[in-house]
């Protein structure tokens, strides 16, 4: 029920155990843990009895002195916990035991696994925190296993060269290289931050409570995290010093060669982009691929420095300004420190649009190329372009190209390998300009220029604020300056690992040509859906399998059902096995409610609707989405448990029959309801908690 894995469940009653699981009769429940032992004594009526001259069983009066005496005593209660451990080892699964003690002597009656461990979450295990409210626009929807595969050994190597960089030395580095090998996870087919890992890492530097806040900030999480103490190393305070010392001179040296840093790592970037542009992978082999697909990544990781030095003080000065902001108590809107940094005219990010408007005014001032956009669909127009030969086409299909080798891989989910770019399939950029010409998409439509005027009047609030305050000004100015300059470069620079992410798509999709030529696979796209390392392994001959196509057909199935499926929740916490009975949808909670019936919470979930009280199964086939509400059940109830939304017993424990099958179903369940018949009828609308077992009674 817990998902307690440590922790062993006894029930017990005096007399035959018939009465505990018919859940006629009230239970003892005891839990051991370690030699912890915590016991709820029922107040016991009744025990079940072998009638001694006709067989059968019966029902007596208990004595009134074991009435409030507990069933087991402690000796007991650990020699059946013992029991259970022993028999875990010997079947290998956790069991659901039946027992009974003749005076001192225990007997097991039947052994058996506990079912429904699949569904119960082990909050005993490890706990991660996921988030992706932030990375889900970099990676929105499902990602296949080849982008995941690919972008969580990115980031490991990535940031393994950056921690390096901040003065974090190599033997203090070796001993998190899982925590950089596990820095993304993937749920559900979609990518997360393992927060976790992200400020294990972050913890490594000096004044990790101030950058914690600038790193949620700059990540974009929504809710704020912070480490468990012992999950991280704490310096001592001469440590910290010296550390922040240190930290801080490779800081300033790293900030005043950046400029120029970031304009060699352009120029790098773009001789490298170059030069395997100039290849034609497609009359490469796939050993070949293999091998500039590694020389390349070689040179994204050693050479990515500028980009994260970048990010680094861009997250630091950004949450400078805001922090300013808010001391100083400049100007009194909530949202200035993003104002400020409307109307940047240096975001490349921005000419794309432009570029797009130009071309559009370009299509609508010749009359041969408007009737053709107009007229045709996106894959005639792209043909007309290609192949007709006229001074008005091959003017605009000049324009449109120049646009694909600048901008071919700027497009929605660019950074997903498996996106088709621009630079891939021309049609779909044509696709765009057709809808622009159509709906008269110009320049005119952006001429209100709200960015440039949400800057101005961020700029005079802070100029009121700040009048007569020579010093403060002059130092809002600087981190003002800086901030804005950094996140420019920070948008400029993401848009140079976009060219980078575009080549390592082309790479791959000529290893997908080459294998679907040879009949490994049966279409070239379907090399997404294998691993990166899947792949290489099947070139270089150090695969564990060699049915891809098998492979494949099960990841497609399982990826095709992602994407039918709502998006998870953007923060998950999961425990102990990811993979393994955490729910990635939790279920949304308004709050703990007071109940006015109380019981045994069996089977976590919290319904709200109608009750039907049953008496005999044989009464209805079907209860339509009703709360079910009875005094006991058996087996017999079972067909009647999946149409109910709900399940509420007045008698029974954690192990009678309508529990145990509740568990099995996942249908949420309260048993052990004192007076439950007596205050509930048939139209009665409630709200249950199977966790608590706490019920409330709805008013008309």
């Amino acid at each position: 029920v817990n998902g307690n894995r440590n922790e062993q469940l006894i029930s017990s009653v005096f007399g035959l155990g018939e009465g505990l699981v018919s859940g006629e009769l009230n239970a003892d429940v005891f839990t051991y843990n370690e030699g912890v032992i915590q016991s709820e004594i029922a107040n016991k009526k009744h025990e079940v009895r072998h009638k001694q001259s006709l067989g059968g069983t019966e029902i007596r009066l208990l004595k009134p002195e074991l009435s409030d005496q507990p069933s087991l005593d402690r000796t007991q209660i650990k020699e059946i916990a013992n029991l259970l451990q022993e028999l875990r080892k010997h079947y290998g699964k956790a069991q659901d035991i039946e027992f009974a003690y003749v005076g001192n002597q225990l007997y097991l009656l039947q052994s058996r696994a506990i079912t429904g461990l699949d569904k119960a979450i082990d909050k005993q295990g490890t706990k991660i925190v996921w988030d992706n409210s932030n990375i889900i626009e970099s990676y929105p929807g499902v990602s296949t296993p080849l982008t995941f595969s690919f972008i969580i050994k990115m980031y490991e190597a990535v940031y393994s060269q950056f921690a390096l960089l901040l003065g974090i030395k190599e033997k203090e580095l070796e001993p998190h290289q899982e925590t950089l090998a596990n820095m993304l996870g993937i749920l559900n087919g979609r990518v997360y931050y393992n927060l976790k890992n992200w400020f294990k890492l972050l913890a490594l530097l000096p004044a990790y409570s101030l950058n914690s806040g600038y790193m949620e900030k700059m990540m974009g999480v929504k809710e704020s995290f912070t480490l468990e103490e012992g999950e991280y190393s704490q310096l001592s305070k001469s440590q910290a010093w010296l550390r922040l010392l240190s930290t801080g001179r490779k800081m300033l040296k790293s900030l005043r060669k950046l400029p120029s840093e970031r304009k060699k790592f352009k120029a790098f970037l773009d001789k490298v982009i170059a030069e395997y542009e100039a290849i034609d992978f497609e009359a490469k082999q796939p050993h070949e691929l293999m091998q500039l697909y590694l020389n390349f990544e070689r040179i994204l990781v050693k050479e990515w420095k500028a980009p994260l030095v970048n990010d680094l003080f861009a997250m630091i000065y950004f949450g400078s300004l805001e922090k300013l902001i808010k001391k100083w108590g400049v100007g009194t809107n909530p949202n200035l420190h993003n104002d400020l940094h409307c109307g940047s005219q240096d975001i490349i990010s921005t000419e794309p649009i432009k570029r797009l408007f130009a071309l559009t005014q370009a299509i609508n001032e010749n009359s041969i190329v408007l009737s053709l956009f107009k007229n045709s669909s996106p894959e005639g127009i792209w043909d007309n372009l290609t192949s007709k030969n006229s001074d008005e086409l091959s003017s605009i299909k000049a324009l449109i190209d120049d646009y694909i080798h600048k901008f071919g891989e700027r497009c929605v989910g660019e950074l997903k390998l498996e996106t088709i770019s621009y630079k891939q399939k021309p049609e779909v950029l044509i696709s765009i300009l057709k809808s622009y010409v159509e709906q008269g998409v110009t320049q005119s439509l952006t001429e209100d220029k709200l960015e440039e005027r949400l800057r101005m009047e961020a700029e005079t609030e802070v100029s009121t604020s700040l009048k007569g305050k020579w010093l403060k000004r002059q130092i809002f100015n600087y981190v003002l300056r800086m901030s804005r300059s950094l996140v420019s470069s920070r948008e400029n620079l993401r848009y140079e690992r976009t060219r980078g992410f575009g080549m390592v798509r082309s790479i791959f999709s000529a290893i997908g040509k080459q294998f679907y030529a040879e009949g490994i696979i049966e279409h070239d796209r379907d090399i997404f859906y294998l691993s990166k390392e899947e792949i290489f392994s099947y070139i270089s001959g150090t695969a564990i399998s060699t049915k891809l196509k098998e492979t494949i057909a099960l990841r497609k199935e399982e990826y095709a059902a992602y994407k039918k499926m709502d998006q998870p929740s953007d923060r998950i916490s999961t425990f102990g096995v990811v993979y393994h009975a955490n729910d990635f949808y939790p279920k949304a909670v308004t709050g703990e409610f007071e109940g006015d019936l109380n019981g045994i919470g069996c089977c976590p979930g919290r319904v709200k609707g109608q009750v039907r009280v049953i008496r005999d199964p044989k009464e209805t086939n079907t209860l339509g989405g009703d709360i079910l509400v009875t005094s006991s059940t058996d087996p017999g109830w079972v067909t009647l448990f999946p149409t109910a939304s709900a399940i509420l017993v007045e008698r029974g424990s954690l192990l009678s029959h309508s529990a145990i099958v509740s568990r099995e179903m996942g249908i949420p369940c309260v048993v052990g309801v004192d007076g439950l018949l007596a205050n509930l009828q048939t139209g009665d609308w409630v709200e249950m908690d199977g966790s608590s077992g706490k019920i409330k009674v709805l008013k008309p």
